[in-house]
């Protein structure tokens, strides 16, 4: 019998940030389970530890053999095929994630609208907007966007959207509906690597309008919110640089 105390515990160990030391226990614990829907639940909590390393292959490995142990009338399935979903987005295959994250939504459809799975269902939506603005597409995400800005969701959910919205906005050269829309986006409760870019983002319109020194502070922010480990803190770095330069 699994351990699920002992799950959480190490669930909890992942989620303060040790997600490698969190990935070795977790193995111990499937390598001892012997129900297949509870080896699929700790293969994905696994595939979260790799994405959390940034070893997203090893992500989408994890994440497949957590779908295939489980029976497509599983109750556990659809979080599964989400999850691997996700994972396709995070390693670059976004034309795969798109096709899978579309699948899911048309397949689980009843099920993704039952009160108690609306936030799945929205979550899928949302990873479905970030691969299509991956793949350069504007039009289909600010549908989306648009739509689910009409539903009761999160303060945190909306301010992911409002970053989406205008990341789509700015591939469509409409720089003062993106402006607004980051502006929007770091007002709410934004996950710091979003913050990070949007202010990238609205120093790059206004460097492009000839404001340096106000281009300058969101660069800087932008430097000081991205992780050590982002290679986006090189790229702020650069240009706080270029921008100091400018401003002389």
């Amino acid at each position: 019998m699994t351990d699920w105390n002992r799950f959480h515990e190490i669930q909890a160990l992942r989620e303060s940030g040790h997600p490698a030391e969190a990935l070795v226990e977790f193995k111990t614990l499937r390598e001892n389970a012997t129900d297949v829907m509870d080896r699929s639940a700790i293969l994905q909590h696994e595939a979260l530890c790799y994405y959390d390393l940034g070893h997203f292959n090893k992500e989408v490995e994890a994440a497949s053999q957590a779908v295939r142990l489980l029976p497509e009338e599983s109750p556990g399935r659809p979080f599964a095929e989400f999850l691997l979903a996700c994972a396709r987005g995070h390693g670059g295959k976004y034309d795969l994630a798109v096709r899978e994250l579309r699948a899911f939504l048309r397949k689980h459809a009843s099920f993704l609208n039952d009160n108690e799975e609306i936030e799945l269902r929205q979550g899928a939506q949302l990873r479905l907007i970030e691969n299509l603005i991956s793949l350069g597409h504007s039009v289909e995400p600010l549908s989306i966007a648009n739509a689910l800005k009409t539903e009761g969701v999160s303060s945190e959910r909306r301010a992911e959207l409002s970053y989406w919205e205008a990341e789509a906005q700015r591939l469509l050269g409409r720089h003062d509906h993106a402006l607004k829309l980051y502006q929007e986006a770091i007002n709410g409760p934004l996950v710091r690597s979003l913050a990070a870019r949007a202010h990238y983002y609205i120093g790059e319109i206004l460097y492009d309008r000839g404001e340096f020194p106000l281009a300058l502070g969101e660069f800087k922010i932008a430097e000081n919110l991205a992780d050590p480990a982002s290679p986006d803190k090189d790229d702020f770095a650069k240009w706080v640089e270029h921008t100091l330069r400018v401003v002389g």
